[in-house]
C-alpha cells in the first residue's frame, strides 16, 4: 500500500512518533511518505487565526493516511485545525490519527483534542479507523509508541 503520514510538529515529538510509524510500515513492505508541517517562524501564535503553516501536505494519491498533531492548552493545536479546514474532500480514505501530549493522562486534554481531530477529518469525508494518544511524560511512553506503530501497521496487513 501507499501510505501518507502527515504530522504537525513544532518540538519534534510528534515527528518522532511519525518516523517510528513510518519505519514499522516500511518494514512491513509498504511505500510510505512522511510529511511535516510547522507554524511559520516556529512560534505559537497567540491568535490561532493568525497562524501560518510552512506547507500544506497533499493527501491525494495514497491508499491510506495517518495524521499526527499535538495537544496545546487542553485541545488540538490550532495549526492542525487550520490545515484540516483547508483540506479538500478526502473521499472516504481510511485514516488513522495520533496525538502527542505532555501530560501523563489522556483525559488532560488528549481526549478532547482527539475528538476535535477526528471530527475535523470526518467532515472532509475521512473514515477514521484508529486513534492513539502518546503521553510524553508517562514512564511507559516508549511502550505506547511501539504499541501504536504495531496497531497502525496491523491495519494494513494483507
Amino acid at each position: 500500500m501507499k501510505i501518507g503520514i502527515i504530522v504537525h510538529s513544532q518540538t519534534g515529538h510528534t515527528l518522532l512518533v511519525g518516523e517510528r510509524i513510518r519505519e514499522k510500515l516500511q518494514s512491513d513492505g509498504h511505500e510510505v511518505r512522511l510529511m511535516r508541517m510547522q507554524n511559520l517562524e516556529n512560534e505559537e501564535a497567540k491568535n490561532p487565526t493568525a497562524i501560518q503553516l510552512d506547507s500544506l501536505p497533499e493527501t491525494k494519491g495514497y491508499d491510506a493516511l495517518i495524521f499526527g498533531a499535538w495537544v496545546q492548552g487542553f485541545t488540538l493545536c490550532p495549526g492542525f485545525m487550520k490545515y484540516a479546514e483547508q483540506l479538500l474532500n478526502l473521499g472516504q480514505a481510511p485514516v488513522s490519527c495520533f496525538l502527542t501530549q505532555q501530560f501523563r493522562y489522556k483525559w488532560m486534554g488528549g481526549n478532547r483534542a482527539m475528538s476535535k481531530m477526528t471530527t475535523s477529518l470526518e467532515t472532509k469525508g475521512a473514515v477514521v479507523k484508529s486513534t492513539a494518544i502518546i503521553n510524553w511524560s508517562h514512564k511507559k511512553r516508549e511502550q505506547q509508541i511501539e504499541e501504536l506503530a504495531e496497531r497502525f501497521s496491523s491495519q494494513y496487513k494483507a
